[in-house]
């Protein structure tokens, strides 16, 4: 029973980019109506 580490590394470094992808987009949205009421 073979394990795929390679696979596994990549699958992870990909999760993590969709991650902090996500997280600076939430990130945007939130932050972007703030300034315009502070503003």
């Amino acid at each position: 029973m073979a394990y795929d580490w390679s696979g596994e590394r990549t699958r992870r470094l990909r999760l993590m980019r969709v991650a902090t992808f996500t997280l600076i987009l939430v990130g945007l949205v939130v932050s972007v109506p703030l300034l315009i009421v502070t503003a």
